[in-house]
């Protein structure tokens, strides 16, 4: 080999060895920016919109779970759009119902733990005992619907008090607008629901914090780019005085009745019956498991009626459209209703809109109103029940439902 040879021969060497730690180069830079994960909130402008700090937190608790990053987060503009989309003309109730007061609502927690739901979508109604449920299915979308336009606002306060807090005791004091106690610094991780919610109760309302949580939650809906009327902002203002006067106290209450309902700390601070602490404030990691979820835009609260022609149908559809089906469909004793209304076959319909499998179930509470149930536990007014979703539609189609009486003792469908 001629001396011209050599040369060749190194030179070409160099040229590939430059070309091979080229490559390299460019493969190893494509890991210093990684791809947005699902979890993290919003959109970069949304973002800069959002309150101060938020949108820091809210990618924090997208990385507290691993759930967090089944199915696609939404930006803000997109829930918004949404929950404009799915909605329909709101109704009346005869109640602000501001919290649940279903004693036994943790008696279905072993059947909505089953990994069979995992993965599957939520479908609930009302206030805050949703969050229970999805902190024990962890769903990749839920749709909270109710008659009531106050829910959806209801809803998006209590997004804007999660957002503003890293764990759960500074989200209690967003809620109830008092400063978050001494006795839990240091302790927010390990204190248990009783122990927040009497911690809190000795401690007094703070004006300025209820009126920064105002702005707080406006701010949020602003953000989401939904328009608000005068009653909307009215009820932004309702909800936060109330939680700003009784703090964890607040109770549900009924219009023209005098029966005294449990409070809402005292139902968060409850356990199944095996001891286990399921509320989603009972412990930290399942708090951050639906802060996850909400700050991801995967909680969408619907204005519907059971019985409309569109939100329940609209939200089967979206569910299709993302590959959904539906895991769980938390009714409480809505269905009761519409028995009196006489259009229960209109609300089969739109249970059948929904995509269901064999696992798909629905979750009902009947309240003793005179008429003890079977299942009823001792202490409690109130009998939570699971059925097959499937097994509800098979027999309504062999047989039509003749009252809510049946259908929460028919339980074999």
């Amino acid at each position: 080999m001629n001396e011209r040879s050599s040369v060749r021969i190194l030179v070409r060497r160099s040229l590939l060895l430059a070309a091979m730690l080229l490559v390299t180069s460019c493969r190893d830079g494509s890991r210093e920016t990684p791809a947005p994960q699902p979890g993290a909130p919003n959109t970069p402008d949304a973002a800069a919109a959002a309150p101060s700090g938020s949108a820091a937190r809210a990618s924090d608790a997208g990385s507290q779970d691993s759930g967090s990053a089944r199915g696609a987060a939404m930006s803000d503009a997109e829930l918004g759009a949404l929950i404009e989309r799915l909605s329909e003309r709101p109704g009346d109730f005869p109640s602000d119902n501001f919290v649940s007061n279903e004693t036994s609502y943790l008696d279905v927690a072993s059947e909505l733990k089953k990994e069979t739901l995992r993965g599957k979508a939520y479908v609930g109604v009302g206030p805050e005992q949703n969050l229970t449920y999805l902190a024990m299915i962890d769903p990749p979308m839920a749709y909270i619907v109710d008659i009531r336009r106050g829910n959806i606002i209801e809803h998006l306060v209590l997004r804007a008090c999660m957002e503003s807090g890293s764990n759960r005791a500074e989200f209690v004091s967003a809620l109830t607008a008092r400063p978050v106690p001494a006795s839990l610094v240091g302790r927010e991780a390990s204190a248990s629901a009783k122990e927040l919610a009497e911690a809190f109760s000795k401690v007094a309302g703070d004006a300025s914090l209820r009126d920064k949580g105002v702005e707080r939650s406006l701010a949020l809906m602003a953000r989401l780019g939904l328009k608000l009327t005068s009653e909307d902002r009215k009820s932004v203002a309702k909800i936060h005085q109330e939680f700003f006067k009784k703090g964890l106290e607040l109770a549900y209450t009924m219009e023209g009745s005098a029966r005294r309902y449990p409070s809402v700390g005292s139902l968060l601070a409850q356990t199944t019956q095996d001891g286990e602490a399921a509320s989603f404030l009972g412990t930290e990691q399942a708090w951050q498991r639906v802060r996850a979820l909400m700050v991801a835009n995967r909680v969408v609260p619907v204005v519907g009626d059971f019985l409309g022609e569109k939100a329940l149908v609209s939200i089967g559809k979206d569910m299709r459209e993302r590959g959904l089906t539906l895991g769980v469909f938390y009714t409480s004793n809505v269905e009761q209703y519409l028995f009196q209304d006489g259009k229960y076959g209109r609300f089969v319909s739109n249970v059948r809109a929904l995509p269901v499998d064999p696992a798909s179930v629905l979750v009902r509470v009947w309240f003793d109103q005179g008429r003890k149930h079977p299942r009823q536990r001792e202490g409690h007014r109130t009998t939570s029940l699971v059925m097959s979703a499937q097994g509800f539609l098979d027999r309504a189609e062999r047989k039509p439902w003749r009252s809510y009486w049946e259908v929460t003792t028919d339980q074999g469908g």
